[in-house]
């Protein structure tokens, strides 16, 4: 069996992922109609699984060790031979060489994790279990039955490398009592120090009477899954917690403690979240849709300072006033959000989708917007101080009064944009697009609009704007107005 990793997902809260092979989708499909689930929806209902996890399944994309375990529970198949780690260690001798099996084990947690106790006698067939600890990152393994070789070869042909587990590099190894009591004594005397250029740092026989222990951890996770589903979690502490790839949809966590959980890839649409306290939570690709995030009144607002919501998904959700200071929403979806005085100061935004949203007077100061979509967002009197904008779509936005000074915009879209009594003091705007946009009453003292496209914009009683630059702008097709009277009357919002 080939490793092939994504190097870029192996680093610190990144989980032990794994890939079916086409023969075991072939197996899972057929289970699927025996068993009567009819449809995928139905199966990952049963299990509790977000539908999205189990649509990974069968399209042959990596999905966590333990959902993988559970989607194979629940069709009554063996994981191992779905992901085709049994029939490549039962199959055939093991060369350097041999690249037949191509499926994907991706991503390592770092940090030493407790050693599971397996099986240490196989009555049938007379074989040991053992773990081999090895110090590094699996990103590094370039093929799995060489380690398993050079294993052979100081031990015996019957070692074969049955799982691999989440930590440090931890491989369990099955073989003959003789060919194992072999290994140790090469690693223990130290002729064993490395294996592919890891270091070995330790071997365990495993105890024969703990077999469940190696799935503890797994089982506490999904019972936890099931009460929250029945029963709620209102005012829980659920602190740390892993509930990734659930389906917790409608569940009540009101007031629950949710800090520094892991939600990834969590189904949470329509779950009650009021007061909920999400600090620290992961929640990258979580369905968060008509999730209700409404703060109360009288609840700390920084719930969510540095939370984790990439790619989450938002659409239309409530989060008036919350407080997402440095959040990482890199790529998430808030198509028509609700986030009018929200604190996203510091915020990762870069190709979120914010194309509708409400962000009246929200706080987006120093944040990375940059290819955000935010065509049509409501952002009248928003603070965008020094906010990285370069190449975000802002088409049609309402950005009357909004403060722009030291943003970089450069080419971002700003056509029809409302940009009247905004501070665009000192902003780069070289190369955007200004077509048709109203930047009347605008602050534009030391802007910078070289290359700015101009054509049909509408400028007038600007700040920062002498007769140079005005016959400049003129020429590129920019038209200037004589508002006399009422400011106030010249900021309503434009019929278009």
């Amino acid at each position: 069996m080939n490793i092939m990793i994504d190097a870029s997902q192996v680093r610190k809260n990144k989980k032990l992922t794994i890939t079916a092979s086409s023969n075991g989708i072939e197996k899972a499909e057929k289970a699927l109609i025996r068993l009567g689930f009819n449809s995928k929806s139905n199966l990952a209902k049963s299990q509790l699984i977000g539908r999205s996890t189990v649509t990974k399944f069968f399209n042959l994309k990596p999905i966590q060790l333990d959902s993988f375990k559970r989607i194979c529970d629940g069709l009554k198949l063996d994981w191992r031979e779905i992901a085709g780690i049994a029939e490549a260690n039962r199959s055939e001798p093991l060369t350097r060489n041999d690249g037949s099996n191509s499926e994907l084990l991706e991503g390592v947690e770092q940090g030493q994790a407790p050693r599971r106790k397996v099986t240490v006698i196989d009555k049938q067939s007379k074989t040991i279990k053992a773990v081999i600890v090895l110090k590094g990152d699996i990103d590094s393994v370039e093929n799995l039955k060489f380690i398993q070789s050079i294993v052979r070869n100081y031990s015996g042909d019957s070692i074969n490398i049955i799982d691999i587990q989440p930590g440090s590099i931890q491989l369990i190894v099955e073989g003959s009592p003789e060919d194992i009591e072999q290994l140790i004594s090469q690693i223990k005397s130290g002729e064993l120090k490395e294996l592919s250029g890891f270091p070995v740092q330790d071997i365990e026989i495993l105890r024969e009477t703990s077999e469940h222990d190696q799935n503890h951890e797994i089982d506490h996770k999904w019972r936890l899954v099931e009460e929250i589903v029945s029963h709620g979690a209102v005012g829980r502490n659920l602190r740390g917690v892993d509930l990734s790839d659930a389906d917790l949809r409608c569940a009540d966590l009101r007031c629950a403690d949710l800090r520094c959980a892991d939600l990834r890839g969590t189904d949470l649409k329509g779950v009650k979240l009021r007061g909920a306290k999400l600090k620290g939570a992961k929640l990258s690709g979580t369905n968060l849709i008509r999730a209700n995030l409404i703060r109360g009144a009288n609840l700390i607002l920084d719930y969510l300072i540095g939370t984790d919501l990439i790619g989450v998904n938002l659409i239309a959700a409530n989060l008036i006033h919350t407080n997402l200071i440095r959040g990482y929403l890199r790529g998430a979806n808030l198509r028509g959000a609700k986030l009018s005085g929200t604190n996203l100061s510091g915020g990762y935004l870069s190709g979120a989708n914010l194309s509708g949203a409400n962000l009246r007077g929200a706080n987006l100061s120093d944040g990375y917007l940059i290819r955000a979509d935010l065509r049509g967002a409501k952002l009248s009197g928003a603070k965008l101080r020094g906010a990285k904008l370069s190449g975000a779509k802002l088409r049609d936005a309402d950005l009357i009064r909004a403060y722009l000074s030291g943003a970089d915009l450069r080419g971002a879209d700003l056509i029809r944009a409302d940009l009247r009594g905004a501070d665009l003091r000192g902003a780069d705007l070289r190369g955007a697009y200004l077509i048709r946009a109203y930047l009347i009453y605008t602050n534009l003292s030391d802007a910078n609009l070289s290359g700015a496209v101009v054509k049909n914009a509408r400028f007038g009683n600007n700040s920062g704007i002498d007769e140079s630059l005005k016959r400049d702008l003129i020429q590129r097709g920019a038209i200037f107005e004589d508002l006399p009277g009422d400011r106030s009357k010249r900021l309503t919002p434009i019929k278009r």
